[in-house]
């Protein structure tokens, strides 16, 4: 980027943030400079617990002040094979070998266990690196749910678990392909006949402006219906093998609460065959105050309106390690979610 740095040795191990991007730069790649130009200023933002903590690998961000329970925050992360995480609810592809990552407080020093508790897609699940590392692969059109419990020196166990729809393994018909930046792939699963399409507890994840491409793995019809949100009420019947793209262009209709769209279900069902998305606006979170400790500040607060962001194409680690390190974003560090991120990320690089 041609805010970075010229030579990033120059920088001093001292002054790298947590995921190995030079402090400095963060500075310069976020536009504060107030710092170096000698300008005083009254300390608009604090930060009144013990600090933060930022797992590149995982997007994990954890407070390091008082008020956490050591068992309370046990999650699962997905990686794809390129090191991308993939979205809940979004379909594991036959085939490809998915790391699975657990974080949380104290886990380095818990005794940890991972099973499958859901398997209709003849998945397989393999040691990792370390305690905390899985890789699941499957190769058929079904159901998965990962699960890894945490016991810690006190007793106290914590269960996380991750719930997806399974893909066979690709053969040159398949014409569905793959997730990518711009697209979610979610696979109605073999079998399903006149059953939800998923749960309300594993909904696709999509942003707004991203397709969500609909694949029929079932050898029953199917078809999307919706009130015109998030996408188009789906025209036709798709036949086994044929896909639908939807495109996610509204928010309309989403419950403020859990951010599932209502209304979106199997048309040749009904309302008992139904499909849970869940959707975020990363241009809305962009300008979000209510996001923000104080109530009053947001992105644009100090990058700009959106249509004119000095933070274009910054990466999801670079948002994540500045907010993590950078004094001035302080008020942001609870009110963002990993997703919401991801969502502002994607708005910023469309």
């Amino acid at each position: 980027m041609s805010n970075d740095l010229d030579d990033n040795s120059k920088v001093g191990s001292d002054e790298r943030n947590t995921d190995g991007l030079p402090r400095a730069r963060l500075i310069k790649r976020f536009g504060w400079v107030l710092v170096v130009v000698g300008v005083s200023t009254t300390a608009l933002f604090t930060n009144c617990d013990g600090g933060f903590k930022y797992d590149p690998n995982s997007g994990k961000l954890e407070s390091l002040g008082d008020g956490q329970n050591q068992s309370g925050d046990l999650k699962i992360t997905t990686f794809n094979p390129a090191g991308m995480v993939v979205s809940e609810g979004q379909s594991l592809e036959g085939g490809v070998d998915y790391r699975l990552v657990a974080t949380g407080t104290g886990l380095s020093s818990a005794t940890i266990a991972w099973q499958i508790t859901e398997n209709s897609g003849a998945c397989v699940l393999r040691n990792g690196v370390s305690d905390d590392t899985r890789y699941v692969m499957c190769d058929q059109s079904g159901r998965v749910s990962v699960q890894v419990s945490a016991t810690f020196a006190d007793g106290a166990r914590s269960v996380a678990s991750v719930p997806r729809t399974t893909a066979a393994v690709s053969d040159p018909n398949d014409a569905c392909g793959a997730s990518t930046a711009s697209r979610v792939v979610f696979r109605i699963p073999a079998n399903t006949g006149t059953s939800p399409w998923n749960s309300s507890a594993a909904p696709v994840l999509v942003f707004v402006g991203q397709t969500l491409r609909i694949c029929n793995n079932d050898a029953r019809g199917h078809q999307l219906h919706t009130n015109g949100n998030p996408c188009p009420h789906q025209p036709n019947t798709m036949a086994t093998g044929a896909f639908y793209d939807c495109a996610i262009n509204n928010t309309n209709g989403v419950n403020a609460t859990t951010g599932i769209v209502n209304g979106t279900y199997d048309h040749n069902i009904g309302t008992n065959a139904a499909f849970y998305i869940r959707i975020l606006n990363g241009q809305a979170l962009y300008a979000d105050a209510t996001q923000s400790s104080t109530g009053r500040d947001s992105c644009a607060t100090c990058h700009n309106p959106y249509s004119n962001s000095s933070v274009r194409n910054a990466s999801f680690a670079e948002i994540k390690a500045a907010i993590a390190s950078v004094p001035e974003m302080a008020v942001m560090r609870n009110g963002l979610t990993d997703d919401e991120i991801r969502a502002i990320e994607f708005a910023l690089n469309r």
